[in-house]
């Protein structure tokens, strides 16, 4: 009878072993497929708020004065690029007729985008787009180190338009970080005679006129532009040009009516720009997990103008005039801005993903906030604290989060304008009114032709 029942109860384990192995493949397959994707890292993170230290893990703020005094510091850099320029136009912020430049453009261009930094030549880049405003451009560039061929139509380039600076980097995507801070590193040595510095990709569209109206108001941006169309007695409204505002009643973000009145009377910019001033050092943004939405300053610090009858004879006069000294006025020297669309999101922790990170190279479940890093804006003082800073910021690979950290640990605040499209704005002719940048012109026939377009409309 054993001898019977002896090959079935031998099939029965082997049909037991193939299940309980399936089984284990299965378990082993899911769980290597959770890792893959982060799963299991996520468990591990270190909460962002209250936990964030980034190496040098110290206050740098002592370490960054000294060397903006050519002082010792007290501790030695971590962080340095030691990368020679190949290609220094050294002179190219050295002029005659300007001892300081208003805006420098560094554009942060593949070396192989000859079209593309022909066309930004052509359009946005030209140097003399306002015989007023004293502008540069510059385009950086890393070495294809094989490809003599490059190299040589590089330095043709170069010696041609005299705005090419290239250092012995290899120039790829996972280099961005080296390539921008080689260009602060550029400016600070070479071009410090500027008040702003715009970083930019080469294939974005950028509206001069724009940006140069974005930098006298940074925080009323592009709200104190807007013309008024018809007066009443109890509100005024916002001329609809671009199709795009539906909003009727005009507010004037920090100011109240009394003070409205009182500065209207006074004639005096200083009040205006202490408000502005307030506005960028302050740290009231609205942040949610994957973007901060633009201030808001509609409901606290702003009010709708509703003029007593008797004051109606005076209101146009008041609002033109206002208007013209809200735009005539400078930021004084000692701001510290840095613009452009900011993010507040997570690091990416699937492998499958062009920016994984690993647990090893961040530990945080949130990046500090961070600008885009196709276009931003910063100004002398923010440039100068954020390079020195970065000497003691550990590298990291990714350009836009690198200067987040650097922006953290130099205690300066990112400011978020909605107006620098990190994607490419669907385009017509009369939505491009106030935008400042728009991703995604990888095309230069495309760039050259809508910025001709706005050009003409009076918005480029």
């Amino acid at each position: 009878m054993y001898c019977l029942l002896r090959p079935c109860f031998q099939t029965g384990l082997r049909l037991t072993s193939k299940i309980r192995l399936t089984y284990v493949c299965i378990f082993i397959g899911l769980i290597a497929l959770l890792d893959f994707f982060g799963a299991f890292t996520h468990l591990f993170e270190i909460t962002y708020d209250s936990n964030f230290v980034y190496p040098y893990e110290g206050d740098v703020h002592d370490f960054v004065n000294a060397l903006r005094h050519n002082e010792e510091p007290a501790v030695e850099p971590i962080n340095e690029y030691k990368y020679t320029f190949l290609l220094n136009n050294q002179q190219k912020c050295v002029d005659t007729a300007y001892s300081t430049f208003r805006l420098i453009y560094v554009v942060k261009s593949s070396i192989e985008n000859f079209e593309r930094r022909s066309a930004i030549r052509n359009s946005w880049g030209f140097e003399k787009r306002f015989f007023d405003v004293p502008l540069r451009t510059i385009f950086m560039l890393g070495v294809h180190p094989y490809d003599d061929e490059l190299q040589a139509k590089v330095k043709i380039e170069a010696a041609k338009y005299r705005d090419i600076i290239q250092a012995d980097f290899i120039d790829s995507y996972y280099n961005n970080t080296i390539k921008t801070i080689m260009g602060f590193k550029w400016l600070v040595k070479y071009c410090p005679n500027s008040k702003f510095y715009m970083f930019v990709d080469d294939d974005i569209y950028v509206s001069v006129k724009n940006v140069l109206r974005f930098i006298r108001n940074p925080v009323n941006y592009p709200d104190y532009l807007k013309e008024p169309k018809k007066i009443g007695a109890h509100k005024r409204e916002i001329k609809d040009s671009d199709k795009m505002d539906n909003d009727t009643t005009t507010q004037i973000s920090t100011f109240d009516k009394k003070s409205l009145f009182v500065y209207e009377k006074l004639g005096k910019k200083e009040y205006l720009v202490d408000q502005i001033i307030h506005k960028l050092k302050q740290n009231s943004y609205n942040r949610t997990l994957h973007t901060i939405p633009p201030i808001n300053y509609s409901k606290q610090n702003s009010v709708n103008l509703k003029f007593p009858q008797k004051e109606n004879i005076d209101s146009t006069f008041t609002m033109n005039r206002t208007k013209r000294q809200i735009f005539d006025f400078e930021l004084p020297d000692d701001v510290r801005l840095f613009a452009g669309f900011v993010f507040v999101s997570s690091p990416h922790r699937h492998k499958s993903s062009k920016w994984y990170i690993s647990l090893s190279e961040y530990p945080y479940h949130l990046w500090p906030p961070y600008i885009t890093a196709g276009a931003y804006i910063l100004s002398k003082e923010a440039l100068l604290d954020m390079y020195y800073t970065s000497l003691y910021t550990k590298h990291f690979k990714f350009d836009d989060i690198f200067l987040g950290i650097v922006a953290k640990k130099a205690d300066i605040e990112p400011f978020h304008c909605e107006e620098f499209h990190f994607h490419k704005k669907d385009y017509t002719r009369f939505n491009y009114k106030y935008v400042i940048t728009s991703h995604g012109y990888g095309n230069p026939n495309e760039l050259l032709y809508v910025w001709n377009e706005q050009k003409a409309f009076g918005n480029a």
